[in-house]
């Protein structure tokens, strides 16, 4: 007799990938309809739980109107993490197209001329005719993604559903976990991890803020076993949050994206979660999911650039050290604008081509200042950026945060002065901050990652 988690696992391998989330959602909550789906405001007086059931009668509900209008795509305007999976569960299996535009990228909704908008209402404009657009009910239709513009401008990208769910794990040993959401739930990595949780039968934990203590109150209270999170976002959880409350989680996965981890951040998550699982994920919203690293160090072997990796991607370097990824022998080679340098047998992530700092002439690259600056004494972060100078085009400048409570001897000028000598030390004169600037937080963008200006 088939387990109930044997019973999803065929019925998804039986849907066509557009409606593999509706059939998800439906069947888990035939199954277990009291099941937490999400839990919003965690880690606040104002947590609200939405189950399998109450999460699969929405779908079921904007699924009927869409049937009757059929328009000619959809245009995400809500917020809510919940509010995106029904919008996308119903848009999947009614085979309309679908794309998420994020608050920040409104402007580039334009194109997308006769498309509906729905919000955290979800319900179709009260003025929306029928269309009877139906092309895509036999074929999947496109699924497009606001980029956050770390890149270059940000634009809209074409994915097919498969490419959407090409990260997808869904073995038995990924369900009924409980997934921690601190990106931007209408980005590429936030739906990852949404869709990921819900097509395994988990709940997403939505913390009420990125404060660090709310986000570890959040892990402890919902049982978090997932941890996806940027290194910036990671480091400030592990610096700030009360240890005391983030002690007591019991995560089993930590998963890195968005940004390069260093050696240190990579030793310091391995010290506090000695058992973790640490995944570092390479992927785009232009690429999806291009490789996995899970040896626990920096960067990627350097014997990755001699062969195919797992799906047929190939990986090379330009003359500068710009990382270009091949993802099919069929596919146009890409530039990402990651540098990346060989150190021993690794490559390690140096900076995105958009991070430089360019001093009277010279390049200077935030991370490897960042490298310098993160061992020492008293730091719990730091920001490197570049400041604009009449005289030389930038300046290199710092942002640091500092360990609470200092260690004993420390003060916060004693913590800049012997962060200048490290910088005079290691670095070459160009790379010496002129500005070292003590703040209580690092900025971070709407992806969570650190900003660079």
């Amino acid at each position: 007799m088939m387990t109930a988690i044997e019973h999803l696992l065929d019925h998804l391998a039986d849907a066509p990938a557009a409606e593999r989330l509706a059939c998800a959602i439906s069947e888990i909550a035939r199954q277990f309809p009291d099941r937490p789906a999400l839990i919003a405001a965690a880690g606040t007086d104002a947590r609200r739980v939405i189950d399998y059931h109450s999460l699969a009668a929405a779908v079921a509900k904007l699924e009927a109107e869409l049937d009757q209008v059929r328009p000619e795509g959809i245009v995400t305007r809500a917020t809510r993490a919940e509010s995106l999976a029904v919008i996308t569960a119903a848009c999947g299996r009614q085979r309309v197209p679908l794309a998420f535009v994020a608050d920040a990228a409104r402007d580039l909704a334009g194109p997308l001329v006769g498309w509906l908008p729905i919000d955290d209402s979800l319900t179709l404009p009260a003025d929306a005719t029928a269309h009877g657009r139906h092309e895509f009910d036999s074929v999947s239709p496109p699924v497009i993604v606001a980029t956050s513009g770390t890149s270059g401008p940000p634009k809209l990208v074409d994915h097919a559903w498969e490419s959407v769910l090409a990260a997808a794990r869904l073995s038995e040993k990924w369900h009924g976990l409980g997934w921690l959401l601190v990106y931007d739930p209408a980005r590429w990595a936030g739906i990852q991890v949404w869709m990921q949780a819900l097509l395994t039968g988990g709940w997403v934990v939505v913390p009420g803020s990125r404060d660090p203590d709310t986000v570890a109150r959040a892990i402890v209270a919902e049982a978090v076993a997932v941890l996806p999170a940027t290194p910036t976002l990671l480091r400030r959880l592990l610096t700030s949050a009360d240890r005391s409350v983030l002690v007591r989680g019991k995560v089993d996965r930590i998963t890195l994206g968005g940004e390069a981890a260093d050696a240190q951040l990579l030793a310091d998550v391995r010290s506090f979660y000695p058992e973790a699982k640490i995944t570092q994920v390479y992927a785009t919203t232009e690429l999806g999911e291009v490789f996995r690293v899970t040896d626990g160090q920096a960067g990627f072997p350097a014997a990755w650039l001699t062969r195919a990796l797992p799906g047929g991607v190939k990986l090379s370097t330009r003359r500068d050290g710009e990382l270009i990824v091949q993802l099919s022998r069929d596919a146009n080679p890409v530039a990402t604008g990651d540098l990346v340098e060989k150190r021993g047998n690794r490559y390690e992530f140096v900076g995105r081509r958009s991070d430089v700092i360019v001093v009277g002439g010279a390049k200077v690259w935030p991370k490897r200042i960042e490298e310098v600056l993160r061992p020492l004494p008293g730091i719990a972060d730091v920001r490197v950026y570049g400041m604009p100078s009449a005289i030389t085009g930038e300046l290199v400048a710092a942002e640091i945060v500092l360990v609470d409570p200092l260690p004993e001897g420390l003060s916060p000028e004693s913590v800049r002065a012997a962060a200048l000598a490290a910088c005079r030390e290691s670095l070459d004169a160009t790379s010496v901050p002129r500005v070292v600037d003590i703040v209580k937080t690092i900025a971070t963008t709407a992806a969570g990652k650190a900003r660079r200006f």
